[in-house]
């Protein structure tokens, strides 16, 4: 249900802590499943602390499935109560920006509307009725060097596509 793969690279003659996640879903909300993404979050949140100690340059990147804020979904109202919304959730994803994280895409672009995710049911896509659950967080040293970032929608657009499209980030040297 979830997934974490880390990498060290160097960039311009800086080490960066890359880390590539899939957060568990969550739902349903009303079993168990909720419960692993809550306890998952919350071990993800204390290895970040010791990680960082270590190494003040990470990207952390990946399918969080929490949608932060109700501006990253085209039905708020729609999506309440899900797994993806629940206050815990978003608490969760929050607790990493007051760890001193910023969410890349807003650092940038604070008010626009942004998807990353487009169901495959009832022409999502086509619609463009969306959410936003993919995301980069940058420590503060990542962000100092924060050029540009976006989420890139052509993917999404083509012939048997994902329905999860990419977010990118460009860094300064």
């Amino acid at each position: 249900q979830s997934r974490i793969i880390s990498a060290e690279i160097e960039y311009k003659k800086k080490n960066i802590q890359l880390i590539n996640i899939y957060t568990p879903n969550g739902n349903p909300v009303d079993t168990e499943k909720y419960e692993y993404k809550k306890k998952w979050m919350d071990q993800l949140i204390k290895q970040l602390k010791i990680l960082s100690k270590k190494n003040s340059n990470i990207i952390l990147a990946g399918d969080f499935n929490v949608i932060p804020d109700d501006i990253d979904c085209y039905d708020p109202a729609g999506w309440a109560g899900d797994a993806l919304t629940r206050p815990e959730s978003r608490s969760a994803f929050r607790s990493l920006l007051h760890k001193g994280y910023a969410d890349a895409l807003r650092s940038l672009n604070p008010t626009g509307v942004f998807y990353s995710y487009w169901d495959y049911q009832a022409g999502a896509w086509q619609r463009d009725h969306g959410v936003r659950i993919d995301h980069l967080l940058l420590s503060p040293e990542a962000l100092d060097r924060l050029e540009d970032v976006g989420i890139d929608r052509a993917p999404r657009g083509l012939e048997k596509p994902s329905d999860h499209t990419p977010i990118w980030c460009q860094l300064k040297p």
